[in-house]
């Protein structure tokens, strides 16, 4: 469970102190939830999915999608990125996530 933790986080851009924060956390206590040192708690478990619309069975076990589509994706085209960000491997993930932000920046910077 701790890998997908960190999927969510990365997914949604967060660090771990951003991310402890939304769930009430310290973010040395979150970092041993995501590293496997400690367990997340029943109780944070339901407060990951309910903050970040994440599908609780995905968190449990890893079977379905990510996040429930409904909450977070929209249109055709955000449930077929949010799928496809789902499968890649992390190092992808970490790749994917990078280029999101570099064109973001380009976006925001003034055209010359």
């Amino acid at each position: 469970m701790n890998k997908r933790l960190r999927d969510i986080r990365k997914a949604i851009g967060l660090n771990q102190s951003e991310f402890a924060a939304k769930l009430g956390m310290k973010q040395g206590g979150y970092s041993q939830v995501e590293t496997g040192e400690n367990a997340l708690t029943e109780q944070n478990i339901r407060l990951v999915c309910l903050t970040f619309g994440v599908n609780e069975n995905w968190l449990r076990t890893g079977a379905g999608d990510m996040f429930i589509a409904k909450d977070l994706a929209e249109t055709i085209e955000e449930k077929e990125l949010l799928d496809i960000f789902g499968r890649l491997t992390d190092d992808m993930k970490d790749f994917f996530l990078n280029m999101g932000r570099e064109l973001l920046k380009k976006k925001k910077e003034p055209a010359t």
